[in-house]
């Protein structure tokens, strides 16, 4: 069957990541810098608040599997939107940078239920011949939420009072729209049969002494550390390191989410042709050129180029990852595997914005840890690349 006999899944999995992860975590790059002016932040207290968000969402991830065997789709997903967008409306309302994270842990909890929900159930209603693509096409939800927040915040800037808190309660009541939005066809498509949970006789030790699903890990946690870096500090490098103006970065931003539209559905159907290892590698190589341009001081016209590179390689990653849920032990154990993979993105997730604010204050420099990301990228680009060329895997490979 193709991709047009699963439509509604498909529109309905981009509006919820473009809500769970969009909106409620990557639009924070850019409300940050006038967020950070009003409430006084550093970089430090503006890594904590990043990573706050991350600790919620890695606390989810030990709770999705039971939530999603518990609960419908439908009802696991829509509310935990809902919850998103109260304490997103919590957030707008903080006097303090420690109440925004408090607020923020919350909203990366239910983002996590919300997302590992979404990427497993389009992973079990399509055939396995076209789920590479079809996890691709979703995730380009997270490239309309930067394009809508690259519009929205600066305008937001130019007319209204206390901005940032108006971006983030508009950005509220989206979420809950796309919630009453997508409820019905969540309830329309169900899973197949054979990919629902099952009594689970695969023991955490089997999956964490598993060779194949250790390498998928490592890799996801470099591109959790990396990725995030670069997304909560990219807005903040340029108004500060090259002196661009809110508007002119807003452009940026729009350039990041619009090149990232075609970073899923492109490099699913790539992954689907060549194998997600040797994918991987070549995602991971753009990634590194594009932080590596953040590392030195040059014309402000690269900035394009950099989030161009960041947008079209970046999240094809997650959809891939959620394929390889589906086949490292099975579909019926993709929801496990993807919350435990997803274990190694939140504490990269975690670390890289706190390890960033320490590292740009103490050195008053963004170019000191774009490089060190870009060094990780090649060593995650590298690893991929050798393992794709392996002739014999054990069950479970990245081929």
């Amino acid at each position: 069957m193709s991709l047009r006999h699963h439509l509604g899944p498909l529109v309905s999995g981009i509006f919820i990541v473009f809500s769970c992860l969009g909106l409620a975590r990557f639009a924070f790059g850019m409300i940050l810098p006038n967020m950070q002016m009003e409430l006084g932040m550093n970089a430090t207290q503006a890594g904590i608040v990043g990573s706050a968000n991350f600790i919620g969402y890695f606390i989810g991830l030990f709770g999705v599997a039971r939530f999603y065997a518990k609960y419908s789709v439908a009802t696991l997903i829509t509310r935990s939107l809902w919850t998103q967008a109260a304490s997103m409306l919590l957030m707008a309302i903080a006097p303090h940078y420690i109440w925004v994270a408090i607020a923020f842990i919350i909203t990366g909890f239910f983002g996590a239920l919300a997302n590992i929900a979404v990427m497993t159930y389009i992973a079990q209603v399509v055939p396995p011949q076209i789920k590479g693509r079809a996890t691709g096409i979703v995730v380009a939800g997270i490239g309309l939420s930067i394009i809508i927040s690259g519009a929205i915040v600066p305008l937001i800037n130019h007319t209204l009072p206390f901005a940032w808190r108006v971006s983030w309660g508009i950005f509220a009541i989206m979420i809950i729209a796309v919630g009453i939005f997508t409820k019905k066809t969540l309830l329309a498509f169900t899973p197949h049969a054979s990919t629902k949970p099952t009594e689970d006789t695969l023991t955490t030790k089997e999956i964490f002494t598993d060779a194949p699903f250790l390498r998928t890990g490592f890799l996801f946690f470099i591109f959790g550390m990396t990725a995030i870096m670069y997304m909560t500090f990219f807005v903040a490098a340029a108004v500060t390191k090259w002196h661009v103006s809110t508007d002119i970065s807003g452009t940026f931003w729009a350039v990041l989410g619009i090149s990232s539209l075609f970073s899923g559905p492109l490099f699913g159907i790539v992954s689907d042709r060549i194998g997600r290892s040797k994918t991987l590698g070549i995602l991971f190589g753009f990634q590194a050129l594009s932080h590596a341009l953040l590392a030195f001081s040059i014309p402000s016209f690269y900035l394009l180029i950099s989030a161009s590179l960041f947008g079209f390689s970046t999240w094809a990653v997650p959809s891939i990852m959620a394929t390889l849920s589906a086949e490292l032990f099975g579909p019926s154990h993709t929801a496990r595997i993807l919350s435990f993979l997803t274990l190694f993105f939140g504490v990269g997730q975690i670390i890289g914005p706190l390890i960033a604010g320490i590292v740009t204050d103490l050195t008053g420099n963004y170019g000191v840890i774009f490089g060190f990301s870009a060094l990780c990228l090649v060593a995650a680009s590298v690893f991929s690349l050798y393992h794709s060329r392996l002739k014999k895997l054990p069950k479970g490979s990245l081929q």
